[in-house]
């Protein structure tokens, strides 16, 4: 079961997948969002950096939570902000994108304590004060086995979320390090 599960990250084409704004200090990450806000307004995946005053607060908020709840069930994440990802693919998120581009990981080459998931976005969840379950990849196996070993079953459990949301607490090796942040 598990050799069929990859996990996708999507983003803009012609942008670096491995930039994430929540990795910057403080005061560069805003000066990036005002940046991106103003060269990309109107693009629905750039919304977030427009309300940055109100995004940025939630999502260390989130990536807190979620980071925290994965130590406590034995993770050990060498991020303090993950990279994104869903389970399989998700419709949502490549139009979200605007068709752009993804990376795609084999989930079993993932190392169990470097990759957590939730049900849903973890940041939508947490902004709506819903209940942030923080899963292993063990736990999101045996949940996946609950619904016949079916992700697109559990995933429409979970509606209106319409994808399981991994949270991937390192950089591979093998991918390119850039020097500056990229659109």
């Amino acid at each position: 079961m598990m050799t069929d599960l990859y996990i996708t990250h999507y983003y803009v084409r012609g942008t670096d997948p491995w930039q994430n704004i929540m990795l910057l200090p403080e005061e560069e990450a805003f000066r990036k969002a005002a940046e991106l806000a103003s060269a990309h307004e109107g693009e629905t995946s750039f919304y977030r950096f427009a309300d940055f005053i109100n995004y940025y607060p939630q999502r260390k908020a989130t990536d807190e939570a979620v980071r925290n709840g994965f130590i406590r069930l034995g993770g050990h994440p060498v991020l303090e902000h993950p990279y994104c990802f869903t389970l399989l693919e998700s419709d949502y998120l490549r139009k979200w994108f605007d068709e752009g581009d993804s990376l795609r990981f084999p989930l079993d080459e993932i190392p169990d304590d470097k990759i957590s998931f939730t049900l849903g976005d973890s940041c939508a969840k947490y902004i709506k004060g819903e209940t942030l379950e923080v899963l292993t990849k063990q736990m999101l196996c045996e949940k996946l086995h609950s619904f016949d070993d079916s992700p697109e079953k559990l995933i429409r459990s979970i509606a209106p979320y319409g994808y399981i949301e991994a949270q991937l607490w390192f950089r591979p090796e093998g991918t390119e390090e850039t020097a500056a942040f990229s659109e």
